[in-house]
């Protein structure tokens, strides 16, 4: 199954950003910032899919703000090789298109949030999928 992506030339590209401003944090109350990945693979044409990477950032209790990014990128993939997959999404978790989405979600949002009220929101540059 390692011959299923044929161009490793990776492009990600922002698909969507969802950012919410919410009310300060009470004093003294404790937050955790509740940080998840969900992964979508879409076909796009017989030898290409597109891999999406959306991350979630959202504080309980529900304070400072609420964030979705979305990466995506195109994969050209030999379409013999993509077919035979029992599961394209847990394919694609475990390879180097994961990885480029990650790190580059991981970017983005240290961005979006540098001028925040928490400052810069530094999330690893690895999927943060549920189990």
């Amino acid at each position: 199954m390692e011959k299923v992506i044929r161009n490793m030339n990776f492009k990600p590209l922002l698909e969507e950003v969802e950012y919410e401003k919410l009310d300060p944090p009470t004093n003294n109350s404790t937050i955790n910032m509740r940080v998840w990945d969900e992964i979508k693979v879409e076909r796009l044409r017989s030898d290409a899919v597109k891999v999406l990477l959306k991350r979630n950032v959202k504080p309980e209790p529900k304070c400072i703000l609420k964030l979705e990014v979305t990466m995506g990128l195109e994969v050209i993939v030999d379409a013999n090789e993509y077919d035979k997959l029992d599961d394209a999404e847990e394919y694609f978790k475990n390879s180097q298109v994961l990885r480029v989405l990650a790190s580059t979600v991981a970017v983005v949002i240290s961005n979006i949030t540098l001028h925040s009220p928490i400052g810069p929101m530094i999330t690893a540059p690895v999927a943060q999928l549920p189990q």
